[in-house]
């Protein structure tokens, strides 16, 4: 029998990852942010993680502080996301000590999540991702070869190890995990929602990510 074969992804679960450049700029000022943070705020909430310390939300829309002003400048200008939605914000910061981890959650009521990954020492905790069809599709993800497996990416689950400097931006509703920080030293992080609107006004940033008109020297 002589057959032509093709495959064809439908519906994708889409991950967004942005490289910020320079970000050895401003990294060390996002670390004293986030231990500053703990100092003012040292008891902290506990939702997924499982020991070490996360702040309460804060939305992001100051631009004289310069987490917000960096989130600002990296998503406003989202390359993919048509400029007439807008972007609400809101984000904690992570600060996970070695043998801390947080366990599975999604995050209801928004479109998007997302992490910026500022100092992450190596084995500090790759993020883990369920597929969304993973039950429905068990025994048809097992019956395909590895090769074709890889070629789309297609498993019951998958991981990013973190790198400083990127941000992951993915569906909000996909379950996902942080393992346990298996370094001797901090992992530190920013997480974030993303609420989308549609609106009249296009959004500030009509540039690509990241924008780097501006001087971090200024920022406090």
């Amino acid at each position: 029998m002589d057959l032509n074969y093709n495959t064809i992804s439908l519906f994708p679960s889409v991950v967004h990852v942005f490289d910020v450049n320079g970000f050895g700029e401003i990294q060390d000022k996002l670390i004293n942010y986030a231990y500053d943070l703990k100092k003012r705020e040292p008891e902290g909430v506990s939702i997924s993680n499982r020991g070490g310390w996360q702040s309460t939300n804060f939305y992001i829309d100051n631009e004289d502080d310069v987490l917000h002003h960096f989130l600002i400048n990296c998503l406003a200008g989202f390359p993919v996301i048509d400029e007439s939605y807008n972007i609400k914000i809101d984000a904690w910061v992570n600060i996970n000590k070695p043998g801390d981890y947080n366990m599975k959650h999604f995050h209801p009521g928004v479109d998007l999540a997302g992490v910026l990954w500022v100092k992450v020492p190596k084995d500090s905790g790759d993020i883990i991702f369920d597929n969304p069809n993973g039950f429905q599709a068990f025994n048809e993800i097992n019956s395909y070869t590895e090769d074709f497996k890889d070629s789309i990416n297609y498993f019951h689950t998958s991981y990013f190890t973190p790198t400083e400097g990127r941000i992951l931006v993915f569906p909000a509703h996909l379950n996902h995990q942080v393992r346990e920080n298996k370094s001797n030293e901090d992992r530190i992080s920013i997480s974030f929602n993303i609420s989308l609107s549609s609106g009249r006004m296009k959004r500030r940033g009509k540039v690509s990510i990241p924008r780097w008109d501006f001087n971090w020297a200024e920022k406090k």
